[in-house]
């Protein structure tokens, strides 16, 4: 989510700058990138002799009432869950 908030007037960003803003390290920004890149999440190019990232666009996915649905009933789950654990503790 922290990519869909980066400026639209900038697409070029230095390694240093993506660690900051996804609080990673500097050595995990190019992974970051692949993994975005192939999971659409971004549309960019790695610039390993500057290292740095050309971003020209970021997917937002809209999430529908279904999956809303579905993500209540698994945090739903989850909490039903750790307040179980924290009786038994």
């Amino acid at each position: 989510m922290q990519i869909c908030s980066l400026s639209t007037e900038t697409s070029n960003f230095k390694y240093s700058e993506l660690a900051t803003l996804l609080n990673i390290q500097v050595d995990d920004v190019e992974e970051w990138a692949i993994e975005a890149i192939a999971n659409h999440i971004i549309d960019a190019k790695i610039d390993q002799v500057n290292k740095s990232v050309v971003i020209k666009g970021h997917m937002l996915k809209e999430v529908k009432t279904a999956e809303w649905k579905m993500i209540q009933s698994k945090v739903t789950m989850w909490r039903e869950k750790f307040e179980r654990v924290q009786m038994v503790l």
